[in-house]
């Protein structure tokens, strides 16, 4: 409260809470202290979440950019997928990530299935190797003749329950 905030990051940190030294630095919008904080305190997963955070905060493409510019491709993978523009983060997986590109597809087939597009959202499903998700999406619509087809073609071990 009194503005010293590298004197209350120290005393976040050193209480085990660094998550408030990055929230602290976020509400103030000193976006590059609150990675620094993540960076050095929290796991590659925290500190995708705190940089994906850091991003929405800042817009889709000042946030995308941020995070090219941190190093953290897989989170600029991520917040573009969350963000909707798929085009995107399959162009930034493709180049920089290709192990990344079956989250993108799933994402991409969950967005497709829920805009009632399921022999889309089928085909990504199936890139993403997620099989059982298309089996699911068309049991939950009681399309049983789609379900065992996928079954048989990608996942034999579900005919039999489907």
């Amino acid at each position: 409260m009194e503005g010293n905030l590298k004197q209350a990051e120290h005393h976040y940190i050193e209480g085990g809470s660094w998550a408030y030294a990055v929230d602290m630095y976020r509400a103030h919008d000193l976006w590059e202290e609150a990675l620094r904080v993540a960076k050095a305190n929290g796991t590659k997963k925290e500190l995708g979440e705190v940089a994906i955070k850091i991003a929405e905060r800042m817009g889709t493409d000042r946030g995308t950019q941020f995070l090219i510019k941190n190093g953290l491709i897989e989170a600029a993978i991520d917040f573009e997928a969350n963000q909707e523009k798929f085009d995107d983060a399959f162009k930034l997986a493709e180049n920089h990530a290709r192990y990344k590109l079956p989250d993108v597809h799933l994402k991409y087939a969950l967005h497709l299935e829920d805009d009632n597009r399921f022999k889309e959202a089928e085909e990504e499903f199936i890139k993403a190797n997620k099989p059982q998700e298309a089996i699911n999406m068309y049991e939950h619509k009681g399309d049983w003749h789609s379900a065992i087809q996928v079954a048989r073609q990608y996942h034999p071990e579900s005919v039999t329950r489907v």
